[in-house]
């Protein structure tokens, strides 16, 4: 069944991939596309890009796809092609460890562009803005296969980590990565990796909820043939996953990132696995450890899985979990993983700019955002942080760059502000906060004033609270940028603080809150957003809090380890040929 073509909207990533791929795959040309007959499918290869799974929703129903340079057809109707080539046939590099022994046979196509060889991904591009409730999410259900192999594997995978040259997992059988989710107008290329040749139909469920919250999915499988085209196509045989942990010795935190390395915006995600998996009635403990600090039980998590953002605070903070048996004796108990935090340097300035300056109550106030320079990032969420609250909290549903807002008589005084994100959820800019202001509230008389407009890492900033009581209480704060929580400064008690500020400052928000003799609070003020210049190149290390310079350093270092991870693979193979 053929649909008509659609409009292909181009990503920041999918312009990333193709163009390292032009300077890494230096094959001759080929055409973009072959078709012919494999069991009744056509087969798409040769350097074409494909999005294997390509979901719509119409009517009010979602329905699974493939996106072809022929336009949208059904998964079943083709086969993606993995031929033999001096590029796709590698031998398996040093970090694979979870699909094979380093230095055996593999089959590759890589998220970078191979002519050779067909470049498959998955792309949300083709549903509507507006349709859906939150993010749309696609989960591996299975795999078959045909062909000689005993043990055939596959997994799909990223480049990952600080510095993008470990192994980030996507879909790997038998492991907990076997789900990925993306906003609607996502587009996504990855390694897809085989340890055999033969057929492999690849089973995903792809779900989501519309904008009234009712639930809807589809499944699709997608067949790959690596190596030859057979003459006489086999079905493919339902093979049985690993073991989830057989691997393992003993009970193994998994977290969702490689090595436990992760950007302001993601989600940290780690999996208690064991050898035996869970033993009934069991439940678990997990416990955290600040540097210098000793475990801190976490009494809400009880699960085999544990859930935190990652602040900077966070970074190098230790977690280890215990299983422990229904009569509450510990059955075992895990290595503790250490937990890396980083800021990535801003990719653009974000400013929000309201469209009135004072609201009635009633009113629905509009704040749009405005990049400078413009990029073609286009994932964002809104935050807001009522007077009187420790925390931004997301708007619901807030993911474009405009947004509406309902004023109440209680967000005189409160703070709006607007992000920007990247594919895989790293913040990549905060617009300054924005105080919205609700026309017939009081004025309020306290201000908040920096010393400085700009300050360079490690000196310190001063700032001076004015129009609170001779005698009042005056407790300080600060939020990083990203973050989402004010952490209250220990020895800010006074009309003033005074602290040393590194890069991690940057973009952040101090607070002096003034308290009644009861302690509550009874008004705030903000000091305008902290700027703290660059750090000097290459004269100070990684601090846990600030960020890391040689992602400040920047684009040519990401660009050119990017070129070595889009030709790792053909490298390899090259090495065991001489």
């Amino acid at each position: 069944m053929h649909h008509p073509k659609p409009r292909r909207r181009r990503t920041r990533a999918a312009a990333l991939f193709a163009g390292v791929a032009g300077a890494t795959i230096l094959l001759a040309p080929v055409p973009a596309a072959a078709f012919e007959p494999d069991g009744g499918r056509e087969v798409v290869g040769a350097g074409a890009h494909v999005d294997a799974i390509y979901p719509e929703v119409r009517d009010g129903k979602l329905a699974v796809h493939s996106l072809t340079p022929d336009g949208v057809r059904e998964p079943e109707e083709l086969v993606l092609h993995v031929p033999e080539t001096d590029s796709s046939h590698v031998k398996l590099p040093a970090g694979f460890d979870f699909l094979g022994q380093e230095g055996s046979d593999a089959w590759v196509t890589t998220e970078a562009q191979d002519q050779s060889v067909v470049w498959p991904g998955w792309s949300f591009e083709g549903i509507e803005r507006g349709l859906l409730k939150g993010t749309v999410k696609i989960d591996y259900t299975g795999y078959g296969y045909a062909g000689d192999a005993t043990d055939p594997r596959f997994a799909v995978t990223q480049p990952g980590g600080f510095d993008h040259t470990k192994v980030s997992q996507l879909f790997v059988p038998g492991s907990p990565f076997t789900t990925v989710s993306g906003e609607v107008g996502a587009h996504t290329h990855a390694t897809w990796t085989f340890t055999a040749k033969g057929t492999y139909d690849i089973a995903f469920k792809v779900s989501a909820s519309l904008a009234d919250g009712t639930p809807v999915s589809d499944d699709a499988t997608v067949r790959f043939q690596v190596g030859d085209l057979p003459d006489t196509p086999a079905d493919p045989v339902k093979r049985a996953d690993p073991p989830a942990g057989a691997s393992l010795d003993h009970l193994t935190v998994v977290p969702n990132k490689v090595d436990g390395e992760y950007f302001v915006g993601q989600t940290v995600t780690l999996t208690a696995m064991s050898p035996a998996g869970a033993t009934p009635g069991s439940s678990y403990r997990w416990y955290t450890t600040k540097p210098g600090g000793g475990p801190v039980p976490d009494e809400e998590q009880k699960t085999a899985t544990y859930t935190d953002k990652p602040t900077r605070a966070l970074d190098g903070t230790t977690v280890h979990v215990e299983q422990v048996g229904a009569d509450g004796k510990v059955l075992d108990k895990s290595e503790p993983q250490t937990i890396r935090v980083r800021a990535l340097p801003p990719t653009t300035t974000l400013t929000v700019t309201p469209d009135q300056e004072t609201y009635p109550v009633g009113a629905t106030a509009s704040f749009s955002s405005v990049q400078k320079p413009s990029t073609a990032d286009e994932h964002y969420h809104w935050y807001l942080r009522k007077p009187g609250e420790d925390s931004y909290e997301w708007i619901e549903e807030s993911r474009l760059a405009d947004q509406k807002l309902p004023i109440t008589a209680d967000l005189d005084g409160a703070e709006i502000t607007a992000r920007l994100f990247n594919a895989d959820h790293a913040i990549l800019s905060e617009a300054a906060p924005l105080r919205i202001s609700v026309s017939g509230a009081p004025a309020a008389n306290l201000r908040v004033t920096s010393a400085k407009p700009t300050y360079a890492p490690g000196e310190t900033a001063k700032f001076t609270a004015t129009g609170a009581a001779p005698d009042s209480v005056i407790d300080w704060s600060v939020r990083k940028n990203g973050e989402n929580e004010y952490t209250a400064l220990d020895d800010g008690h006074g009309a003033t603080l005074s602290r040393p500020v590194d890069a991690g400052w940057q973009g952040s928000q101090v607070r002096a809150v003034v308290r009644d003799g009861s302690g509550e609070q009874s008004v705030e003020a903000m000091a305008p957003v902290v700027h703290v210049e660059d750090t000097p190149a290459a004269s100070e290390e990684d601090t846990s809090n600030g960020v890391p310079v040689w992602l400040v350093v920047g684009g040519v270092v990401i660009v050119v380890v990017l070129i070595g991870g889009g030709v790792f693979f053909a490298r390899s193979r090259r090495k065991s040929d001489a």
